[in-house]
């Protein structure tokens, strides 16, 4: 159940990108070396698909092409080594040295996206020197450090970030719709009421599972350990391993229902699930895969894992709207007929319980469902009985 937000993979204008020293591009991958030229400064040396960057970095960006308003957007991660030092951290953003709206605080370890309007005047000149500066960093061995960055990009309002107000707004009607479809004696207003009192229970970065941190509601790992014992699943796969928990937690429940043949494949960016891997259980049922849950070379391996097999998907990686469209449209094909894909976290944008979090994982399903989605998946309300899921609308049927 991270909170981890937006990951907004939309790219405009990208040049060809030969020989180096001629690179234009409004949208820069970090990890990729072809775009070493336009790191100005505050970067480390790729660490497969991100960098860790200095408490102030820049790079250089070219307009993408059209006249549409032009965003800029960092993807990047607020990694737990940061977290030891401080609990927040805020970022401003210039562009040709004009501030690009109010600086932005980010809390708690997670995955995340600056995003911010660039108004014309700060666009005259280009390349454009995009700057960034964050108010707290720490030292390590290497230098000093602060975030994980995986990309920046100057790109325009089609997808996620854009008609925010107007996406988020379609999330929230999509839980209305789903409080109606319940179809409970409890009062639709009692039953938001009561999602948004239990995420604001002061425990979510203080729960366990075997003394591996774990970030889900219980209530839906009851329901989850449910439909694993009614599904009988071969392979589980979860996008968003974090430290491991889950992962943990579903090896165990295969294990008590004694499917000795099943197996758990988890995917993150980042290894940060050391202690969950040593557990006996995790050694024996779980397959870890590091690296975007996007990426093409991953999803082809997960795919031929899954092929044949009775298979369950859960996505909880990062939560914004593009990302979770472009793991759904990639993992939904895995999904087994009667399994499920749960889509986590749509609480967030949905109740909304993080309304300043903009479009997400609620509005992804919206899209997703419309677009087609829906000739293939159901809602199936009935998983979210317990009322307080942070699912809602997110437990999405294979028909």
């Amino acid at each position: 159940m991270r909170c981890l937000s937006l990951f907004l993979l939309l790219s405009a204008g990208l040049a060809p990108a030969q020989p180096r020293d001629t690179v234009h591009a409004s949208k820069i991958d970090l990890g990729d070396a072809v775009f070493e030229p336009l790191l100005l400064n505050g970067f480390s040396k790729s660490q497969g698909g991100w960098r860790w960057t200095a408490r102030k970095f820049a790079v250089s960006l070219w307009r993408p092409a059209g006249r549409d308003t032009v965003y800029l957007s960092l993807d990047f991660g607020f990694p737990s080594e940061l977290a030891q030092v401080t609990s927040s951290v805020t970022i401003t953003a210039k562009v040709n040295g004009v501030v690009i709206g109010a600086p932005q605080r980010f809390s708690k370890v997670g995955r995340y996206q600056f995003v911010a309007a660039v108004p014309e005047a700060a666009l005259k000149t280009q390349p454009a020197r995009v700057e960034f500066e964050l108010d707290k960093g720490f030292a390590s061995p290497e230098g000093e450090r602060a975030l994980t960055a995986l990309s920046v990009s100057l790109l325009h309002s089609e997808g996620a970030p854009f008609n925010r107000e107007a996406e988020a707004a379609r999330a929230r009607e999509g839980f209305e719709y789903l409080l109606a479809k319940r179809a409970m004696t409890i009062p639709a207003d009692k039953q938001a009421e009561m999602v948004k009192l239990f995420h604001q229970v002061p425990i979510w970065d203080h729960m366990f599972f075997q003394n591996i941190q774990i970030e889900k509601n219980p209530l839906d790992l009851w329901m989850v350990q449910q439909i694993i014992y009614e599904l009988q699943p071969d392979l589980i796969v979860e996008t968003g391993t974090w430290r491991g928990g889950s992962a943990l937690y579903w090896a165990h429940t295969l294990n008590g229902m004694g499917l000795e043949r099943s197996r758990v494949i988890t995917v993150d960016i980042q290894n940060l699930h050391q202690l969950a891997a040593s557990n006996p259980l995790w050694k024996r049922y779980v397959t870890d895969f590091i690296g975007s849950s996007t990426d093409p070379d991953i999803v082809a391996r997960i795919a031929q894992l899954a092929k044949g097999k009775k298979v369950l998907v859960a996505l909880d990686s990062d939560h914004s709207m593009a990302h979770v469209l472009k793991e759904l449209a990639l993992y939904s094909p895995m999904v087994s007929k009667g399994s499920y894909l749960i889509v986590e976290d749509t609480h967030m944008d949905g109740v909304p319980t993080a309304p300043a979090f903009g479009p997400g994982p609620m509005a992804a399903v919206r899209k997703f469902l419309e677009d087609g989605g829906d000739k293939l998946f159901e809602q199936d309300v009935t998983r979210e009985a317990y009322i307080m899921t942070f699912n809602p609308g997110g437990w999405l049927r294979r028909k």
